[in-house]
């Protein structure tokens, strides 16, 4: 692919809005949006673990288990949104077709989307929910989250269907994520079949294996967001096409079909299966970590100084991508898996992956993208590229650290003493008071430091994602611009 089809297509002047643009740009608000109720709900799930401030929650009705939900719930809704701009932008630089079918679909699936939305927002903290790890809203709602798929799947393949086979890795990447989502979102619901839900072995196995399939589903977009950025940032399509690109999306694949089996290693099932997610696992987070370095070189030859932020982003996801991989290797042992299986230790793994790998690559990815359009349309560059944000990526990513950091001792602490405890006492009656007390403080501690550091970044999103500079004709810039 030429230069030219990866640079914007009104690089000459001020384009008129279109069809992908428009999508785009509500994209790009529900993703910042998402994020940002993230980040409230972890803050209030982070402080409700000291002891003294969850009495006072629940003294005024509010509820950890209602909130919970809801962080991992829009978690998800900030992956595949932002994941999406990045399918629009692409849709967008490329020439796709517009059609009055595109727009009628394009509108669809946004709407399908902010009323699902919003009704999750409205109902977990009311306790209306589906009681699923990581599918708690309930299941009514998974209509119109299912209705906007479907209407992306079609508007993907419409666009992308002119030299469909002769595509980079990652126009493959969000082909095969936009049909895998549809059928693992709906192995995620078998469990309304009364026959499945009435046998837990069977209800367990398929729920873990649903799960590990949709977050397989999920990371193609971000692999592909990673790979389109990557291209953008050298000009060409090179790469898009480069064997690491392939081997990538190869093992996703396999990885996405089979990754459950390291989760369930308490469940009866094959040591063959257990081996063959282990080694998938481990070889795709390998090869995600050689991708990442061959980016941080090609954002380190850009010395732009809008590149300076992504560029950080990256170097953070490579990193934590490294860490990630030795940690994964650690806890496919069965013993320490054994050890360590239900405590702080898999969250603070699952923490890692979702701010420091995905949330990284995708920050990165946008912050890539954002300063063509500022500069197309009028804006400010310096809102993805001043010295401040730059600190506030480094203090999320060293935060972070003190965060997760946090969780694995704790983890590692509570694996000890449960090892400890005789078999006929419960592990809670013969935890340590000290370790009671002090790991909701340092967790809430942390926690919000965190939260700080994230915020002040989705601050800076938001401004730029509502700014009417930006987008004269978006109605959300008009109502929800941030004051001043």
């Amino acid at each position: 692919m030429p230069v030219s089809s990866l640079q914007p297509e009104h690089s000459a002047g001020v384009a008129p809005e279109t069809a992908w643009r428009s999508t785009r740009i509500a994209l790009v608000q529900g993703a910042v949006i998402s994020l940002a109720i993230v980040l409230l709900a972890g803050l209030f799930s982070a402080l409700y673990l000291v002891p003294s401030l969850g009495a006072l929650f629940s003294s005024i009705g509010l509820q950890f288990a209602g909130f919970r939900p809801l962080h991992t719930a829009f978690a998800g809704a900030w992956i595949i949104l932002a994941g999406l701009a990045v399918v629009f932008w692409y849709f967008e630089r490329s020439g796709a077709p517009r059609t009055p079918l595109d727009r009628a679909l394009s509108k669809g699936m946004v709407v399908s989307w902010a009323l699902a939305g919003a009704g999750i927002l409205v109902t977990l903290p009311l306790g209306i929910t589906s009681g699923r790890e990581y599918m708690g809203w309930h299941p009514l709602l998974s209509l119109p989250i299912l209705v906007g798929w479907i209407a992306f799947a079609i508007l993907f393949f419409r666009a992308t269907a002119k030299g469909f086979w002769g595509c980079p890795v990652y126009v493959m990447m969000w082909a095969v994520g936009a049909l895998f989502f549809l059928f693992t979102f709906a192995e995620q619901h078998l469990w309304l079949v009364d026959s499945i839900f009435a046998d837990p072995i069977v209800d367990r196995r398929i729920q873990w294996m649903a799960t590990g399939t949709l977050v397989g589903a999920l990371n193609l977009f971000v692999y592909g967001a990673l790979y389109y950025a990557g291209d953008w940032l050298s000009g060409d399509d090179s790469f898009g096409r480069c064997p690491m690109g392939w081997a990538l999306f190869g093992l996703g694949l396999l990885n996405s079909f089979i990754n459950f089996g390291h989760h369930t290693y308490h469940l009866p099932q094959s040591q063959l299966v257990n081996w063959i997610s282990f080694l998938a696992s481990m070889t795709e987070v390998l090869v995600l970590f050689r991708v990442m370095g061959d980016l941080v070189d090609l954002a380190r030859e850009k010395s732009a100084a809008t590149r300076v932020p992504a560029k950080l982003c990256f170097v953070a996801a490579k990193w934590w991508s490294g860490l990630l991989l030795a940690e994964a290797i650690l806890l496919s042992i069965p013993p320490i898996n054994a050890l360590l299986h239900g405590t702080w230790v898999v969250v603070g793994h699952a923490m890692t992956g979702m701010i420091g790998l995905d949330s990284m690559i995708l920050v990165g990815a946008l912050l890539v993208l954002l300063p063509v359009d500022i500069d197309t349309h009028g804006g400010r560059p310096d809102l993805v590229a001043d010295k401040r944000l730059r600190r506030w990526i480094v203090g999320v990513n060293v935060s972070l650290a003190f965060f997760v950091g946090w969780f694995h001792l704790v983890g590692l602490l509570d694996g000890y003493f449960r090892y400890l405890t005789p078999p006929d006492l419960a592990y809670a009656a013969n935890r340590p008071t000290w370790l009671a007390h002090s790991s909701g403080v340092f967790c809430a501690l942390t926690g919000t430091i965190l939260a700080l550091f994230m915020g002040l970044v989705v601050m800076r999103l938001w401004r730029v994602a509502f700014s009417p500079e930006r987008f004269p004709s978006s109605m959300g810039a008009r109502f929800l611009r941030p004051p001043g």
